[in-house]
């Protein structure tokens, strides 16, 4: 059976009431196909007037608020097995959405959860409407000939799409990456580390001489190395 796209109704617009059991029921799937997919082709099947039927030579009535669901057509039509059928309208009536009323020649269901119809701007009250909530309990739907429908489809596995991991460090992305590669702009301007380093310590050694010096100058006694030695043996 495939998924309706647009509902076929033979009045303007129709009112169903139920329990949210019964809602949430039909949200579920029997062979891979939503339960309210099932339901919305007996709602295309409902009569709004009395029409007489003729099966195997033998005549029947179906009066407004029915619909004519032989189980042998609704298995060929929703494509599962005359048991499967059985089940799933059994399933229906448990729930306060259908009564079933088989004789010889087929199955009439009645319609108990739709609870109005309207045609030509006249509101017609559902005769085979049974009331099985509250007024202020429950759930309602309205549902209007040549509503698009979404399209519900068959359920699968589908695998998740694993999200692309950004390797970032924390307080790190507004600085300049490092690369050893590069030279150094500062190395290439004044000379080579090595270079500045020799540099400022001859500097500062030439400085310690010369204070060195000046200390003797002023008879302030200083130490040399290995002179502490010397002198203590002398």
């Amino acid at each position: 059976m495939k998924n309706l796209k647009q509902l076929v109704l033979p009045c303007y617009k129709l009112e169903m009431a139920m329990s949210v059991e019964a809602w949430y029921f039909l949200h579920g799937s029997t062979d891979g196909i939503c339960n309210l997919t099932y339901l919305l082709s007996l709602l295309s099947k409902i009569t709004v007037s009395e029409v007489q039927n003729t099966k195997r030579g033998l005549g029947y009535a179906v009066h407004p608020g029915q619909a004519d669901g032989s189980m042998l057509v609704l298995a060929k039509e929703w494509g599962i097995g005359r048991k499967a059928v059985s089940r799933l309208l059994e399933d229906f009536s448990e729930r306060g959405l259908i009564r079933v009323d088989s004789n010889p020649v087929t199955s009439i269901i009645d319609m108990v959860c739709v609870k109005s119809w309207m045609i030509a701007g006249r509101l017609i009250e559902n005769p085979t409407y049974r009331q099985t909530i509250k007024a202020y309990e429950g759930v309602r739907v309205f549902l209007f000939n040549g509503q698009q429908l979404e399209t519900l489809r068959r359920s699968s596995a589908r695998k998740k799409k694993e999200k692309p991991t950004e390797e970032t460090s924390e307080g790190t992305d507004s600085l300049p990456s490092m690369n050893p590669t590069h030279s150094n702009p500062i190395i290439e301007g004044t000379g080579t580390a090595e270079t500045e380093t020799a540099a400022t310590t001859e500097s500062e050694v030439k400085g310690s001489a010369e204070n060195a010096v000046v200390d003797a100058a002023d008879n302030t006694p200083f130490l040399e190395e290995d002179s502490t030695l010397s002198g203590s043996r002398e």
